[in-house]
């Protein structure tokens, strides 16, 4: 519910943007011209979802851990990620694990640290969008 004082405000602004005649404009500039800043447009609401595209534009390459490779662990880490208009990454989860071995839980750490690290170009008027990772972990040689 609006106060008095926001209604007042409102008319004002109205007024000083689109005065309702000339007259009162070229009384009221001099005194408000400062003023008249203050009433600009309000953003228009955003109301689709940003894109997340990741790729190696977006995100740093990745090291295999040592201990996943002593272990001779591989698998898939599936990691899902919710991006802002701003391009920063606002959430991280797993959503399939590539193991449950202490080399497996290192590869699904770094997935997660990674993704996390990962910067976007902005989008404004978007709303977060979100997007989905598989990091295929194969030891070669």
């Amino acid at each position: 519910m609006s106060t008095r004082s926001d209604l007042h405000h409102h008319r004002f602004c109205v007024r000083v943007c689109r005065p309702a005649s000339t007259s009162f404009w070229v009384w009221a500039a001099p005194v408000l011209g400062l003023m008249a800043s203050g009433c600009a447009a309000p953003a228009p609401e955003a109301t689709k979802p940003r894109t997340v595209v990741v790729s190696k534009a977006t995100c740093q390459p990745t090291t295999y851990p040592d201990v996943a490779r002593r272990q001779g662990a591989a698998g898939q880490t599936e990691v899902e990620l919710e991006v802002n208009a701003e391009g920063k990454v606002t959430r991280v989860a797993i959503v399939k694990s590539s193991g449950s071995t202490p080399g497996h839980l290192a590869l699904d750490a770094l997935a997660l640290n990674t993704i996390a690290k990962c910067t976007f170009p902005p989008e404004p008027g978007f709303l977060s969008g979100t997007g989905r990772m598989v990091y295929v972990w194969r030891l070669e040689g």
